[in-house]
């Protein structure tokens, strides 16, 4: 075993004293974009973290042969506990975020299948949202608790339960008024389910911190 492997062991096994005598700040880059959080410890084994993330995303998808031009706007605030439990970095995370993630777009196509109808000189505008209180469980790493101050990394991988999304479709263009209610409704439930993979959303972001 090389000195750097023996070093970097033994600070791990130190215990955490000091978790509880300064703050933490942290930026990241994960799944929920890029995040500002800022931590302090309430023992020797446990903190609490309130984070601010971000993420923009433009993309094209076909929902049930309907093209759409999409933007995800992905915005929440996190609350998180952590358990310390080991006398090392590891942490063990329960806690929620205020979410705020919603998708909005338009279909590319002036003629469309709205449910099982075909419509000419008509689209559609999607606007979907989630809900609003996000549970999460995760665990991570936090190498700053190993010091008394200064520079560290962090590692976070967890779930978050948004539930599905709520889907609302509109006609648009010159033939709107023709569109049966009846079809935006079925196209409004195909949609949701396509989106039955985002209830459960992955968690996972790397980053730097600083402990005072």
């Amino acid at each position: 075993m090389n000195t750097r492997l023996l070093v970097w062991v033994g600070m791990s096994c130190l215990p955490l004293t000091a978790l509880a005598e300064g703050p933490v700040v942290s930026a990241r880059l994960g799944s929920l974009g890029l995040s500002v959080e800022g931590g302090f410890g309430l023992t020797e084994q446990f903190s609490a973290r309130l984070g601010l993330n971000r993420y923009q995303y433009e993309a094209t998808e076909r929902v049930d042969d309907v093209e759409y031009d999409l933007d995800l706007d992905w915005q929440s605030i996190s609350l998180f506990a952590d358990w310390h439990p080991f006398d090392v970095p590891l942490r063990f995370t329960a806690g929620f975020l205020r979410n705020n993630n919603e998708i909005r777009g338009e279909s590319t196509a002036s003629s469309i299948t709205i449910g099982d109808t075909l419509y000419r000189d008509a689209g559609l505008k999607a606007e979907v949202d989630f809900r609003s209180f996000a549970p999460y469980l995760g665990l991570g790493w936090e190498s700053a608790l190993l010091r008394e101050r200064g520079w560290g990394f962090n590692v976070d991988l967890g779930i978050m339960y948004q539930g599905t999304g709520r889907v609302n479709l509109s006609a648009t263009g010159m033939g709107a008024d023709l569109v049966d209610p009846n079809d935006l409704a079925q196209e409004e439930a195909r949609f949701e389910e396509e989106l039955e993979d985002y209830r459960y959303y992955p968690v996972f972001s790397f980053g730097v911190s600083y402990k005072f």
